[in-house]
């Protein structure tokens, strides 16, 4: 089973971050020029602004996406119980343990609210998906399929 695109958008956050940074950024720096009128702000230095700031963010986008992508495709699937799950607003960390090689492992994601989040507890069993070069690199699966 591969994880949706939107899923993965909407549920995690630094993804979702990324992706309203990009028009953000463009909208803000085709104002400079109006709220700045006594500087010499023009087309090319909102180029300069909006240009490397839109590639960080977007390079920022594809590695979060690429990321959860792989662990879908080469990730262990394992069984691990919620932890910790503190929402800010509408964003959260979630924590999770797992056992793997012998070992107990402590891992966590970033999240956004959304309903599929709403609906975990602490003390929750959920199938997690952990790299398995990196142990402690997992995501829980049911938030993006």
């Amino acid at each position: 089973m591969k994880p949706r695109f939107f899923s993965i958008l909407w549920t995690d956050w630094p993804a979702l971050l990324c992706l309203m940074v990009i028009p953000v950024i463009w909208l803000l720096s085709a104002q400079l020029p109006f709220v700045r009128r006594d500087s010499s702000y023009g087309a090319f230095e909102v180029l300069m602004i909006a240009v490397p700031v839109s590639l960080l963010a977007g390079g920022c986008l594809i590695w979060r996406v690429v990321r959860i992508y792989q662990l879908f495709a080469r990730g262990q699937l394992v069984r691990a119980r919620i932890t910790r799950l503190d929402m800010s607003g509408d964003r959260g960390r979630l924590e999770f343990a797992y056992d793997i090689g012998g070992r107990r492992i402590s891992s966590w994601t970033p999240v956004y609210k959304n309903k599929q989040v709403e609906g975990l507890s602490v003390n929750q069993e959920v199938d997690v998906l952990v790299d398995s070069t990196q142990p402690d690199n997992a995501i829980v699966r049911q938030l993006y399929v």
